[in-house]
């Protein structure tokens, strides 16, 4: 029987990894042009924040969930950083 714990760790870790398309997107062809560079620090501040409290909970599904969003965000950021303003 799978339990919320397992069911929220599981979706938390596929919702982290939804980013990875844009993510190649960006990096594939350098331009991030379109990218709210505001949205993604507001989601990536939002993340800091959610692991802070999944660490004081020691919830390891609020824990991994925001670690990947962080990374991803943090992969968004530095993409719009290096091509935001590289206009093909």
């Amino acid at each position: 029987m799978i339990t919320i714990g397992i069911l929220a760790t599981i979706l938390g870790i596929i919702t982290g990894l939804a980013n990875v398309p844009q993510i190649v997107k960006i990096f594939k062809n350098r331009s991030a042009k379109d990218i709210s560079i505001l949205t993604n620090l507001i989601f990536i501040i939002s993340s800091i924040v959610w692991l802070l409290y999944g660490l004081q909970l020691d919830s390891f599904p609020l824990i991994i969930a925001n670690i990947i969003y962080i990374i991803t965000y943090g992969l968004i950021i530095t993409g719009w950083t290096a091509y935001g303003r590289n206009l093909k």
